[in-house]
This record gives C-alpha cells, sequence and structure tokens, in this order.
C-alpha cells in the first residue's frame, strides 16, 4: 500500500514538474517561411530596402531574400520565370502583360510619384520647344514599361505625332551611356538613371520639367494565391511594408540613410527626389482607373493585342486588407 501510494506521488511530482518546465522554457518559434522578393534598383523601392534592413520582414515571420534587378520589366520577367515569389514594379507593365497572362496578383501599391520619371537630353534643348527639339530625335525608351508611357503621354501633351521621332528600346541601365555615345539624342527614364547620368556627363545635361504629367504607382506583385500558406505568407509580408512606410514617416533620415547605402547614391540625391514620393499601402479604384487609361492608350498605339483585361480579377486586396485592418477600397 505504501509502495503504491509512493509511486502515485512521484508521479505526481514528476508530471508537476514537467509542467512548470514546459512553462519557464522559451516558446518553440515556428520556422521563417523564406521568400524571394526581385526589388527594381530605384528609391520607389524604399520600403522593401527598409523593412529588409530594420528586420521587420523576420518579425512578420518571414525569412526574405531581396534580388536587386534593374527596372519593373526585368523584376516582373523574374517573378514569371518562377525565380522569385514577389516582384516590384509599375501599373504600366503589370498593365501590359495583363493582356497576355491572368496568373499573378496585385497585393498593394506602396509608393507614388508624379515625377520619377523624366526626359534627359545633352544636345537637344527640351528645355525650349519640345516640337522643334525632338524633330526627327531618336529617342531611348524601356519598352512596355512607364518610360515608354510617360514619353508617348508627353508626345500627345505637345501634339508631337509619334512619327516625328524614333523610339529605341534599351534595357534602364543603358540608357545613360546610349545618350552619353550619342546614339540617341535624348532617354525617357525613372530614377536613379537620371542621376547616373548627371554623374557621368562632362557636359550639361537637361530634363524637362514634367511634374504632374504622369502619375507612377509602384507595386507588390505575387503569383495567384492558391494555398492558405501563401495567402497568409502575403498577409506578413504586408505587414511588414505596412510597417515599413510607419518607419520612413517616422524616421525619415534614418530611411533615406538606409535607401541610400543600398543604391550607392548620394544623401543630398536622394533627398531631392525623395519629396516627389508618397509612401502608402493602398488597392483602390485610382490604380484600376489608370490600368484602364494605360490599357487604351496601348490600343491606340497598336502595342497589344486583343481585348481590354479584367483588371479587376488581378487585383488582391486580401492580404491588405487584413494587415492593415482597413476596409478595401475597390468598389
Amino acid at each position: 500500500m505504501k509502495r503504491g501510494l509512493a509511486l502515485v506521488a512521484m508521479i505526481a511530482i514528476a508530471f508537476i514538474g514537467f509542467r512548470a518546465w514546459q512553462q519557464l522554457r522559451p516558446p518553440v518559434s515556428e520556422p521563417l517561411s523564406s521568400l524571394t522578393i526581385a526589388v527594381s534598383l530605384t528609391p520607389l523601392s524604399a520600403p522593401i530596402i527598409v523593412a529588409k534592413e530594420q528586420g521587420l520582414f523576420k518579425k512578420q515571420g518571414i525569412d526574405m531574400t531581396l534580388k536587386p534587378v534593374h527596372g519593373g520589366v526585368k523584376s516582373f520577367q523574374s517573378l514569371m520565370s518562377g525565380e522569385v515569389d514577389l516582384a516590384t514594379t509599375s501599373e504600366t507593365v503589370v498593365m501590359f502583360n495583363s493582356f497576355e497572362r491572368d496568373d499573378f496578383n496585385v497585393l498593394t501599391s506602396f509608393v507614388e510619384s508624379d515625377n520619377d520619371v523624366k526626359l534627359w537630353s545633352i544636345r537637344r534643348e527640351i528645355s525650349g520647344s519640345l516640337v522643334d527639339a525632338l524633330d526627327k530625335a531618336r529617342v531611348g525608351i524601356v519598352a512596355s514599361s512607364a518610360s515608354e508611357y510617360f514619353f508617348d503621354s508627353l508626345l500627345q501633351l505637345h501634339d508631337i505625332p509619334r512619327d516625328q521621332v524614333e523610339k529605341v528600346d534599351y534595357p534602364p541601365e543603358a540608357l545613360p551611356n546610349a545618350l552619353l555615345d550619342e546614339k540617341v539624342d535624348a532617354i525617357a527614364i525613372w530614377e536613379p538613371y537620371g542621376y547616373q547620368l548627371l554623374k557621368q556627363s562632362n557636359q550639361p545635361v537637361q530634363s524637362l520639367d514634367s511634374k504632374g504629367l504622369h502619375s507612377l504607382s509602384f507595386l507588390l506583385v505575387s503569383d495567384r494565391l492558391l494555398v492558405n500558406k501563401q495567402h497568409q505568407d502575403m498577409q506578413r509580408v504586408v505587414s511588414a511594408l505596412d510597417d515599413a512606410v510607419s518607419f520612413i514617416h517616422q524616421h525619415p533620415e534614418r530611411a533615406k540613410a538606409q535607401v541610400s547605402a543600398y543604391l550607392d547614391m548620394s544623401d543630398d540625391k536622394l533627398s531631392w527626389l525623395w519629396q516627389d514620393y508618397l509612401f502608402r499601402l493602398s488597392l483602390n479604384d485610382s490604380l484600376l482607373l489608370r490600368l484602364k487609361n494605360q490599357a487604351r492608350w496601348a490600343q491606340e498605339a497598336g502595342l497589344v493585342e486583343g481585348n481590354t483585361p479584367s483588371f479587376r480579377h488581378i487585383l488582391n486586396p486580401g492580404p491588405l486588407v487584413e494587415a492593415t485592418q482597413k476596409v478595401s477600397l475597390l468598389e
């Protein structure tokens, strides 16, 4: 009898000790989800860079690898080829690709600018009469991107016939040298390539004041979310970007220092560009309208074939709504 009581007592003590050890030991954390994002080398990617540098992805349970690429076209191509899980790109790239496929999701816009893409020249007086300056000009652009849409908008604004100029397609990183080597008379490109041109040129460089002509949104794009785990991971990524945007607003100088170091850009130049950027997460009817307007332009210019895509089908506000607890602004 005594042996039985002693055995019961020992088991009870062991059980109590085990429960106490469970409560005192550090909790076993879930393994991080490993993801890779193609990051366009532009200050527009600031929230991605800040989220990585500040450890905000890891805070949300994401082990994020950044893959630097030149421009949103290459970024989107990296996503579609399966090299990465996410991409940063402009709405123009999304619009063009929507005519060919719908197996991707736009999760959020994270920055907007109405002065990031500019027209640059060295030998043509673009600050005067643009009609005269671009007469029989060869202009370097990045085809199927914000660069081409911006330049065509410029032609339309100044009533310049498309056949008066020759558009020459280049990768974004090659445009500054194309202008310096006199292969083209002007280039339409986003930052930081205008900054690189200014650094490399031994001659005065002109840029056309076109602030407000084209509003550019930079978007976070993923494959189509097919399983719940993908949806959860994307919600965590968007949460990290929401934290990064808050950090940018609360600590702008620290954020700019991280971005300038990542892009190898001077603090002064980045500060000059920074004032044109509106950092916020959104997915609304304004973006939908811009996609439709750009699709109409591409169709009229003969750059795409087929009917206007259902852009609403590729916009997925779910992760954004869950991450920010905000009601979707998509009607």
